[in-house]
């Protein structure tokens, strides 16, 4: 049993989880007052206007600041449970190797004491393991959770202002083989990950002081 366990792992799929459950922006008729007013709205340059536009929301961990700190801070958090898994991990492949370069110059009693031992560690490294998945799904959702709704909020407003009437998630579509082909002026990540973050300007990790010199 040998597999890299990183939290972020999960941070894309779960990206992409949240993210569907984000309502499709509907268009209302547009008050005589209003369309003046909707005509002068910034477009942002996406060339989505009246469009489908597609957003890669994997873009997420390194462009939405608020984000990236947070699951910085989540990565922290499960650090220590992470080196723990590592170590257990460690000693139950020596002990493995052990048992294959080792098992036939000890006695049948040894040999039999260490195969306990193994199974004994894989059963409490996969017992490990699953308890720290868990426990990592539940703490992604609460971290990312917030930022998500926030998200859906700022593209309903964001599709609005620029007449954009359908938003596919790029990443999604491609697997589901819904998009075959989208030009590169459709996808408005980089624009709106831009206007998320001037909206949610705290979202930056504080830079760590430095110590005054003696």
């Amino acid at each position: 049993m040998k597999r890299t366990i990183m939290i972020l792992a999960a941070s894309v799929a779960m990206s992409l989880a949240v993210f569907a459950q984000t309502p499709v922006p509907r268009t209302t008729p547009a008050a005589p007052a209003a369309t003046a007013a909707a005509a002068t709205a910034p477009t942002g340059g996406t060339g989505a206007e009246g469009k489908v536009a597609v957003l890669r929301t994997d873009a997420f961990r390194q462009g939405l600041n608020e984000l990236k700190a947070r699951l910085d801070t989540l990565n922290g958090e499960f650090e220590p449970k992470r080196k723990a898994l590592e170590t257990k991990q460690a000693n139950l492949e020596n002990l493995k190797n052990k048992l294959q370069t080792q098992g036939n110059t000890v006695s049948a009693a040894v040999r039999n004491q260490w195969v306990e031992e193994a199974t004994t560690e894989e059963k409490l490294l996969k017992r490990m393991d699953e308890d720290y998945q868990a426990e990592g799904q539940r703490r992604l959702g609460e971290v990312q959770g917030p930022v998500f709704d926030k998200v859906g909020k700022l593209l309903e407003g964001y599709c609005q202002q620029r007449g954009i009437i359908l938003v596919m998630e790029a990443g999604a579509a491609q697997q589901a083989g819904v998009l075959i082909f989208a030009a590169a002026t459709t996808d408005i990540t980089e624009d709106f990950m831009k206007e998320y973050n001037k909206a949610n300007p705290g979202g930056a990790a504080p830079a760590t002081a430095a110590a005054p010199k003696k």
